[in-house]
This record gives C-alpha cells, structure tokens and sequence, in this order.
C-alpha cells in the first residue's frame, strides 16, 4: 500500500463562547425579554447548543470539543433568538470562519461581528460541470443534443428590465419562448448584407455564417453538500447564457426530491453568438431583419449554472451559483473540460432589493449592526503517518524514564520548552499508557519537584508538567470510574431540580426558605460522599500505583509531617477529579442534558463543599473558618470526626500498591457504559419503507451489550450481546435519502440507527467498529446500501443473505477499546510542538551553562530531538509536494472556488510547459488583440475568437 494511502488526517476542535453584546432584536419585541442560545455547526450542521440565556448581553461561558470527522468548508456560529409564543427560533446572525483561516485564532479571545443570515450567506457544496465547444454541422454532436434535450423545460428569454427581480427568488418568467433552430432557421433565409455606419454602431442583417456553427455545450453531471432548507433539500438548476447585448437564455433542469447529493447529467447548449433581433426586442416578426448592434457585438460573456431547493407554493430558495466567463478565446482556453466548482453567493448586484436576514424587522446598516460574540477557538489538524515513521521518537521519549537525571530526559526538557502544559501533557500521557509506562514516568518527575520544596503545603499547586499529567491520566484512565461513581447522583440532581440557594443575597424570601435549601444541599453532599467513600476499591489499579508512588515521596521527602501522605493524594483526587466533574459534568461526560441556572448553582455549592471535605486531612485546613459567611452552617455538619476518618480511610485504600494483596473489586465482571445516548432506529420486520418507519430510541452502550429503550430508565425493548456483532458500517445517502446513518450487521436482522450529526456518527460507528474487530464473527465485507425492495441498492442482488460487495476497511486499529488510545497521533502532536518551538530549543544551545555531565546530556538530548524532529519534517515536506504535484485543482477533492481559481490557472499553464505566473485579469478593453473599430459581426475570423475544441 501507497504511503499517500496511510496517512491520514485528523482534526480536533475546541470552542468557547464567552458573551454576546448589541445584539439587535426583532421588531415589536422588548429588550428584557430576549431569550438567547448559540449554535456550533460545521458549515450547516448542527453539532452542539449551549443553553438559552434571558439577557440582553448574555454570557454563555460554555465550551465544545469534539473530533471532525468529514471535510468542511466553514465553522459556523450561530446566535438564535427564541420566541416561545410562536414557537418559532428567529436566528440574529452568524459568524462564518473559512477552515483555511482557523489557525489564526488559535488560543485567543476574538470578538466576531455578527452577520446576517440569508440565502446567499448559507451557501455550500459543490457542483461538476463539463463545458466543450461543438459545431452544429457535427453528426455526433447531433445526436447527442437530440438525445438529452426532452429532459428540459424550454429556452426562455428575459427583458433587461427583469434583471433583478426574476432570477432572484423563483424560475424566470418567460418572455418569449422558441426554439434554436427556428431562429437559425430565419438569420439563414437572409441572403442579401447592407452596410450602413451610423456613428459607432453598424446596422447588419443576419447572415449564414460560419461563426453561428459554433456553440458551447454545458453538462451540470452532478452536486454535492447542497444546502438544506428547512430539513428538506429538492434542488433543481437553471443554466443562463449571458450575451454581451444583455439577453439571457436559460433552461432549468428537473427537481431531483430529497437528496442533497443529486445526480443530473443534463446537457445544454448555447450559440456563441447571439442570432437575434438586438437588445430590446423579443418579437417574432420576420420583417425586423435589421438592427443596431453596439461594438463588442451579441458576444456569450458568461454561462451561469444556479442552483434552488423547490419550495411548491412557496418561494424557491437560492442554493448556490457557479460563474463560468465564456468571452473570447482567452477566458474559454482557461476552462476546464470537466470540473468541480465550488457554489458560491450570488454578488450583490445579483442580490434580491430588500435584505433577506433575519430576524425580521431589524434594519441594516454599513456598520455593524447585529452585535458582536466573543469566542475562543483551538484548532489542529495533523498529517499522521504510519507508527513505524515515528520509532525513533518513540524510543527517545521511552527512555526518559530510566534517564539520569530526569533533567537531562526528552521528557522534562519538552516541558521546560513548551509554554501552554496542558498542550504537551495529553499526548504525553497517552503516549506513555499506551506503552505502559505512564507510572514510572510520573513518578519520577514528581520525585524530582517533591525533592526541590520546602513547605509539604505546596505539593503540585502549580501548573507544571507533572500535574498537568496527572490530571490527564485520571481523566484518561479513571472516566469510567468517574461515571460509575458520580452519574447516578448528577442524574437525579438534574431529575429533582431541587433549589440549594444559601445564600441570602440571591434568596427571595418570600419564596423559598434557606432552612430547607440547607436541608437539601446537604443530602445532596452526603450523597456524593458517601457515593465516593464507597468507590475506593473500584479506582482503577493505574491510578491506585500513581497515588502509592506520589505517597512514598512525599513521606521520604517530609518525615515529619504525618499528614503530608494524605494530603498528596486529596489535592489530586478531589480537588483536580471529583470536584471539578460535579463543577462541570458535560466536559466529563456525566450528562448531556442542558443546565438551568438553578442546577449550575446547586452543582456549585456541591463541588466547593467536596472539595472543602477533601482538605480535612490537613489540620491547618481543618481549623480555617469557611470562606463564606452562609457557608459556615453547612461546614460545620460535615467538619466532624467520622467524616475526617473516613476520608482518610479511602485515601489509604486508593493509594495502596497493587503489587501487594489488597481487597479490590474486580470490575471486569461489572459492565461499564461506554456511551449511550437518543438516535433514530429503523424499524425492523416492515415491509414497508419510509420516514415513519423510523422512531427515536434511547441507546445504551456497555462493555457487555447494547441496548434500546424508548426512553431513558425505561426497561429495554432489545438487548444484543456485543459478541453477536459482526460488522459497523456508514451508508450512503442513497439507501433512506437520508444522512449519517450507520447499519450494524447481526446474527438475525441488520440494524439501522441514524445519529443527529456527523460527529456523533463518528463516535458510535469507530466505538462499535473496535467491538467488532475483535469479534469471530466479524465480516470481510458488507453491502453500503440497504436492502429495499427485494434487492441491495448498491448491486442489485436479490438475496438479502448474499455476501457484501464492499470490503470491509482492514486498517489495523492500534487502539484500547477502554481508552481509544492512537500512539501515531500523539507523537504526531509533540513533533508539531517541538517544530514550533524550535526557536526556545536554539536558545538551549546558545546559553552559557556550566560545561559539566549534566549540562552535556542535556544537549546530547535536545541535539537528538532536534535531528528526530527535522527528519520527520522532511518526511511531511516530501509528503506534501507530492500531494500537490498529484493535485489536480477542478477535482472533487480540490474544488475550483473564488480562493484557488488562480491556482486553477496556474496548475493549467503547469501542466502545458507554460509560466506559472497567474495570467492577469482580462478587462473589457483587452479583450480584442485588434484595436477598436467597426467591424461586420457576421465575420468569424478575429483574433480573439479562434476557439478551439477542449
């Protein structure tokens, strides 16, 4: 297999949205009332919200990370407002981020303006387009135009005057409808040519010429991505050729239903030389053999290929455009024979007179006037190569953890260079986990900063390595624990929604009592402690052997501070674990549920007192007075002796070698879920076949089963052992007319579930992917289409047992089913941050340091990483030129667009042996190699127009 083949790319995303200001509002609405919520999507579709917020600047202060999983062309954000009377949300604006510009708002705070949302402003996808010049008199060409041409309506002719209002919202009108070869047919039946120059026009009769053989001939073959309009998308196009006297012909292609990926293959053709009776006269009569034609003549300028979603009654709704220029020998030679365009917003000349945005009501003005969102955005996309390109890397981040002294490691010295911890510490440790190690590792860096202290108080309170690490491996090894531990209590917070409100400065008294709020935020605390006190023998035995190693150093380092083994341990279990999960449960997969203010606040109170109980086992802590006055009641009900006993009872547990025989529970035999959440089953065992046949489902994924219930805490319909699953693939749009869908191929009957986005897609489908690939009964190849009809869509085989006619991907999974963990990415992730800093690692060799053993180890070291790093470079610069040397631009996977149609002519004279200078943009007056003058139109040999066939 090619290397091109394996490498792959990976993109991750990471976006906060902080607050909103100036937000404009609908018309007839009251500014205190708005009812606001953000919107995250990859072009058009919605991956995640955050909740609504009643406020005229709102502060979301919500973040989303998730894995792309497709290409996209822009990040989208949209800022809704609801309107809970009609029921209807009413977006205010958008921000749109081109993919290619994403890196540039890397780690920052950006405030974005807003812009509104219209036809123009939604466009995506693409469409291939074939343009060839033919000549009439061809046989071939012919029949070929006899052969497509019943698939359209007619040729349509528009005034001038309906430039703007026609094209903009539904079909053209027509005007004047007739066919080609009636008007060939009556320019020919003129015989005789009277010239008569009348300033700088010249009056000519139609003539039989040469040049009238000549047309152009436009397939739209197919789209892609079309734009959806309210979840419905049947797109149909209109192909118009723009002539220089201002005359438009247009045909429109048939509505293909439901689909976003329609096929056309419908052809077109055009004269390259308008044969009719001028500018303004659309009438049918014979006698107007003679008219005015100004210099520059009725010329083909431009071929226009729309696209529109068929709205029945209502008004179609614009999709996208492609603008072919098609004047002169020098715009059609730059034409690609066959290509993919990028859609693209009509211009604003083209643009309907009133604004389509929204909301309603809101009037536009130069400035800005919708409002402005704060964002902060991470962005990473990396070129993975296979795991054997990277060895040498791996080898020298290996041996850190028998380096001495760890100073002198690559380890140590990658956290020295990098600013940004948390940046380096991720593909750290799953880098060392994966090869387990990540035990010694840690524990020497952290034997290393516990030897350099002083005060036993100050233990891994700073953000260094070893602690961003540490934070790492407890969310990476202990998520499940975490869930199994915590879940079930978040879940009935959020069930009860109980108030918890203390304190008297946001209590309204005559509604509420602080009495039973105290009541009931603290069963919630007793609750999750007792919850956590109980988990002790389930944390995972990783985590058990990092708290024992971290214990043992503090105790060697501080003898004489008995407490110094137990406050080591809490400062990461329940500082840096537990309260921060009760603080903030969707970033640790606790719920997917929107949270309240109330529940944010009740959460609140809850993680601050956890985290107070887990500093009990120091004296000095113990002793402090709680740092808010309405707290102090709360405090002093836990702030007892049992409770202090028992913290230190699980401490000592959790940090117990496993080496050693200890009393914990074997969690192998317990399920553990994986993942669960709402999707779309299709029913099974129907005959019959449509949209009702699909029913939302609660899906429930563990280490044993997979089930589906109606709802969550409902009783199971279906419980499928994991063993019973065969094969997990994505199907095609074609198969339901629908998107991200998935089937799950079993013993019985195949299983047909659609997730609500592409990302959610991508996580169900490479989870089950890695369950089925450790089955026996996994398949070898599947079918990508359904089974309808007493047939397989995608080739037609009538037996529903028949074996697949696709291979199933046989790339080797290098991952943990628990952990998912991707060694080749993350060493691809830490050569990214050494090339990036190189610049700090020059520094290390230009500084003056003592020339000792050490001093020569540490540049031994940072000489190695820097020669691993270039040689990888090199490999990815190779990489890439021949990526774009095997680039070809008009293809599906570099569509022509407005941001590389130079490239596009400049891959062109590449190709040809020419410059690759980007020839310069021919204006009106250059179009004519010769000077200005009058000439007779019927003429067809002129310098600038001797085409030639693509």
């Amino acid at each position: 297999m090619k290397m091109e083949q394996l490498v792959r790319t990976e993109e991750f995303l990471r976006v906060k949205i902080g607050e909103a200001k100036n937000l404009a509002g609908r018309a007839n609405t009251s500014s205190t009332t708005k009812d606001v919520y953000c919107t995250v999507a990859l072009d058009q579709e919605e991956i995640c919200r955050t909740q609504s917020q009643r406020n005229q600047a709102p502060f979301f202060g919500e973040e989303f990370s998730f894995e792309i999983p497709r290409k996209f062309r822009y990040l989208s954000v949209y800022v809704l407002e609801r309107d809970r009377h009609l029921k209807q949300d009413k977006a205010i604006g958008k921000i749109a981020i081109r993919r290619g510009d994403l890196h540039l708002y890397n780690h920052k705070d950006h405030w974005f303006p807003l812009r509104p949302v219209d036809d123009d402003s939604e466009v995506q996808g693409m469409a291939q387009i074939e343009v060839k010049i033919i000549d009439s008199d061809d046989d071939h060409s012919k029949e070929n135009f006899k052969s497509t041409s019943n698939n359209y309506t007619t040729t349509t002719i528009l005034s001038p005057a309906t430039n703007h209002q026609t094209s903009n919202h539904k079909a053209p009108k027509l005007l004047h409808s007739t066919h080609t070869s009636s008007l060939v047919q009556r320019s020919s039946s003129q015989q005789d040519v009277s010239l008569k120059q009348q300033g700088n026009f010249l009056r000519v009769p139609y003539t039989n010429s040469f040049h009238q053989n000549q047309r152009i001939q436009v397939r739209l073959k197919a789209c892609s991505d079309l734009t959806k309009k309210n979840n419905q998308c049947d797109p149909y196009a209109t192909i118009t050729a723009l002539y220089t006297n201002k005359r438009k012909i247009t045909r429109r292609t048939k509505v293909r239903k439901k689909t976003i990926h329609p096929t056309f293959d419908e052809v077109v053709e055009f004269n390259l030389y308008d044969f009719t009776h001028g500018s303004g006269s659309h009438g049918t009569s014979d006698s107007k053999i003679y008219t005015v034609t100004p210099f520059g003549g009725n010329d083909l300028c431009e071929i226009v290929v729309q696209l529109w979603h068929s709205a029945g009654m209502a008004e179609d709704n614009f999709l996208g455009e492609v603008r072919l220029p098609a004047r002169g020998k020098q715009e059609l030679q730059y034409l690609q024979q066959s290509a993919w365009y990028f859609l693209l917003p009509r211009s604003s000349q083209s643009r309907p007179a009133k604004s389509c945005a929204t909301p309603p009501g809101t009037r536009l003005s130069c400035e800005n006037s919708l409002g402005s969102l704060r964002l902060k955005l991470h962005y990473q996309a990396d070129h993975v190569f296979p795991l054997a390109n990277y060895d040498q890397l791996l080898n020298l981040l290996i041996q850190s953890v028998e380096q001495r002294p760890i100073t002198t490691s690559a380890v140590y010295l990658l956290g020295e260079m990098v600013a940004n911890k948390q940046e380096i510490a991720q593909p750290l440790v799953r880098l060392f986990t994966h090869n387990k190690r990540i035990v010694d590792i840690i524990q020497r860096l952290a034997e290393y900063e516990i030897c350099k202290l002083t005060d036993p108080t100050t233990i891994f309170r700073g953000n260094t390595l070893v602690s961003k690490m540490m934070d790492e491996a407890m969310k990476l090894s202990g998520l499940h624990y975490l869930h199994s531990t915590l879940r079930p209590i978040v879940e009935l917070i959020l069930h009860e929604k109980k108030c918890c409100e203390i304190d008297p400065a946001r209590i309204n008294r005559e509604k509420t009592s602080i009495e039973q709020n105290l009541n009931n935020l603290h069963d919630y605390v007793e609750k999750v402690f007792d919850a956590i006190i109980r988990s002790a023998n389930k944390c995972p035995r990783v985590l058990c052997d990092i708290f024992y190693n971290m214990r043992e150093s503090a105790t060697k380092y501080f003898p004489q501070n008995k407490e110094v083994r137990y406050s080591v341990v809490s400062g990461f279990i329940f500082l840096r674990f537990f309260a921060p999960a009760i603080l903030g449960p969707k970033l640790f997969d606790l719920t997917a549920e929107p949270l309240d203010s109330q529940t944010n606040r009740t959460l609140t109170l809850i993680s601050k007192t956890i985290q107070s109980l887990g500093n009990l086992v120091s004296s000095r802590s113990a002793q402090q007075h709680a740092k808010e006055e309405f707290t102090v009641e709360l405090y002093k009900k836990f702030c007892t002796e049992k409770h202090v006993e028992a913290v230190k009872r699980f401490l000592d547990v959790i940090s117990c070698s496993t080496k050693d025989s200890r009393d914990v529970e074997a969690c192998g035999h317990e399920p553990i879920l994986l993942k669960d959440g709402m999707m779309t089953k299709h029913a099974q065992n129907r005959k019959r076949f449509g949209r009702r046949n699909f029913k939302q489902r609660y899906f429930r994924l563990t280490t044993h089963t997979l089930s589906y219930a109606k709802a969550k805490g409902k009783r199971p319909i279906c419980d499928i052992p994991l063993t019973e699953l065969a094969a997990v693939e994505r199907l095609e749009e074609k198969s339901f007319k629908l998107q991200n869908i998935f089937r799950i191929t079993r013993k019985d009957r195949p299983l047909y579930i659609q997730t609500a986005n592409c990302v959610e897609e991508k996580k169900w489908v490479d989870l089950l992917s890695k369950i089925c690939e450790n089955n026996k009964r996994r398949l070898d190849t599947f079918h990508p289409c359904a089974f309808i009809n007493g047939e397989w869509t995608c080739c037609n085989e009538r037996d529903q047992n028949a074996n697949g006619c696709k291979a199933v991907d046989e790339t080797p999974l290098e991952v943990d089913l628990v952990t998912q963990l991707d060694p080749a990415r993350d060493l691809q992730r830490l050569h990214s941050l050494i090339i990036g800093n190189m610049n700090v690692m020059t520094k290390f060799f230009d500084t003056n340091m003592p020339k000792n053993e050490e001093t020569e180890f540490t540049r031994q070291t940072l000489r190695r990483l820097s020669e691993e790093a270039l040689k990888l470079d090199q490999i990815q610069r190779n990489h890439r030129n021949k990526q774009l040397k095997d680039l070809k631009v008009g293809s599906k996977q570099e569509p022509i667009g407005d941001d590389n149609y130079i490239r596009g002519v400049s891959s062109s004279n590449l190709n040809s042996g020419s410059s690759t200078t980007p020839r310069p943009v021919t204006t009106t007056n250059q179009h004519f190699d010769l000077p200005p003058t009058l000439f007779q139109r019927g003429h067809f040999l002129r310098n600038s127009d001797g085409f030639s066939h693509f």
